[in-house]
């Protein structure tokens, strides 16, 4: 740039010095220095409108050989362009890696701009989804996809989680889909095809109803000759006394795991949405306190109930109550005869929830995550001896799903635990004294 700079100034100087000696040889120098400046002017001008020329058709061109300062910015800009044109073509190869990966992809990937226009998709969102290439490209996902499942998705806009649909136009193909928030407002939309996991859990959930129901008879049968054994009063039946009351035990307690099997069958298969009452939870917490007084006996802890909002709940009663009972009565289990277990119905803002707080020995963290699986215990033989299904938390999971709630479980080992069942606003029914209802609350 110092070259060129150093050259244009050497130009001026001499185009004033030559319009000097001419001014002064003739008389006139204002006249002819005037005329050195409009010369010089007009030749910039005539520089500036070849460049401007050159930019317009310079794809590829190699800059011009230009006198003064004039070269220098036709090669300046020219190596501009060249660095351009290099990461340019180094973009396109990325992005057509990033295509080619896309498209080998199983799952249906689709980018979404801010108004759910679709923006790209890539050949497995044409097998699962039913897009067209050419076609649909810039057309609304809302408007290809009449899924309500999926509509409430999306207006929900909780991302954090997938919902499964059905594959339009395939029956019996089942989607899981989820979208994934990303730069601003776009979007992308991945789905995943996940009809062998749904037939496959379908499989397992009809072989516990049904291996539950063909045990349901045969166990009755078995627990009624027991008991008629047990009471018999011969000789016998007092000589077989120990067998036959563990006899009657586990009958019972097989009893009690194929009823909750049935609940858990019942609870999956969506029954348990269908149904919608307008429970009164103060009502149903002080019935469950009173069963479990009576089930505790005289080592049962003190319950304290405190209801704080009048507010019922939309939901399946007997569901309900099964899942608030088995939260309570394990507050009930573990904790000690005169500690204190508090069982709450209040509001949080909009929701409500249903809250179980115990005093007892706690649960160690490792153990919180695996709490509402199938069967799973923290101490097996504690449960086993207690009456326990593994069943219970598990149950309350399903329930809390069917009806739009969330389980929350904090536990400090030697502090206790708490259980909170956490319900959206669109579950609570309110009475007309709507504003009293939630000042209790606050």
């Amino acid at each position: 740039m110092r070259v060129g700079w150093s050259q244009e100034v050497w130009r001026l100087v001499g185009a004033l010095m030559l319009s000097l000696i001419i001014g002064l040889a003739t008389g006139r120098v204002r006249d002819c220095l005037l005329v050195g400046l409009a010369v010089m002017l007009a030749l910039n001008l005539y520089g500036l409108q070849q460049f401007l020329a050159w930019l317009g058709a310079s794809d590829g061109l190699k800059p011009r050989d230009a006198p003064g300062v004039w070269g220098e910015i036709y090669h300046r800009v020219y190596l501009l362009q060249r660095r351009n044109r290099k990461r340019k073509r180094k973009l396109a190869k990325l992005l057509a890696q990033f295509q080619a990966s896309a498209e080998a992809l199983p799952d249906a990937a689709v980018a979404l701009g801010e108004g759910w226009d679709i923006r790209w998709f890539n050949e497995a969102a044409t097998r699962l989804l039913g897009l067209r290439p050419g076609q649909d490209t810039g057309s609304s996902i809302r408007n290809l996809l009449r899924n309500p499942e999926f509509h409430a998705y999306l207006g929900a806009g909780q991302f954090d989680r997938s919902v499964e649909i059905g594959a339009p136009g395939q029956l019996g193909r089942r989607l899981s889909v989820r979208v994934i928030p990303f730069a601003g407002n776009q979007r992308l939309l991945l789905a995943q095809d996940v009809t062998d996991r749904y037939r496959l859990e379908r499989i397992r959930r009809d072989f516990v109803a049904n291996a539950s129901h063909e045990l349901r008879t045969p166990l009755t049968v078995i627990a009624g000759f027991v008991e008629n054994m047990r009471h018999d009063g011969s000789a016998e039946a007092r000589h077989w006394a120990r067998p036959l009351a563990l006899m009657e035990q586990q009958a019972t307690r097989m009893q009690r795991i194929v009823e909750d099997l049935l609940l858990l069958s019942g609870l999956e298969s969506g029954q348990a949405a269908s149904d919608a009452d307008d429970v009164d939870v103060a009502e149903l917490i002080h019935d469950i306190r009173e069963e479990a007084i009576a089930a505790a006996g005289p080592d049962a802890p003190e319950l304290v109930v405190e209801v704080s909002t009048e507010a019922r709940l939309r939901g399946g009663s007997p569901y309900l109550r099964s899942a608030f009972t088995n939260l309570v009565m394990n507050a009930v289990q573990h904790t000690p005869a005169g500690a204190q277990i508090w069982i709450r119905w209040r509001l949080d803002g909009d929701r409500g929830v249903f809250e179980v707080q115990d005093t007892g020995e706690g649960i160690p963290a490792e153990h919180l995550p695996r709490l509402t699986e199938r069967f799973y215990r923290v101490d097996v033989a504690r449960s086993r001896r207690r009456g326990g299904t593994g069943l219970g938390l598990a149950i309350v999971k399903h329930v809390l799903q069917n009806y739009d709630g969330q389980l929350e479980i904090e536990s400090e080992v030697g502090v206790g635990s708490t259980f909170r069942c956490v319900f959206p606003a669109t579950r609570l029914v309110f009475s007309a004294n709507l504003e009293q209802d939630r000042g209790l609350a606050s």
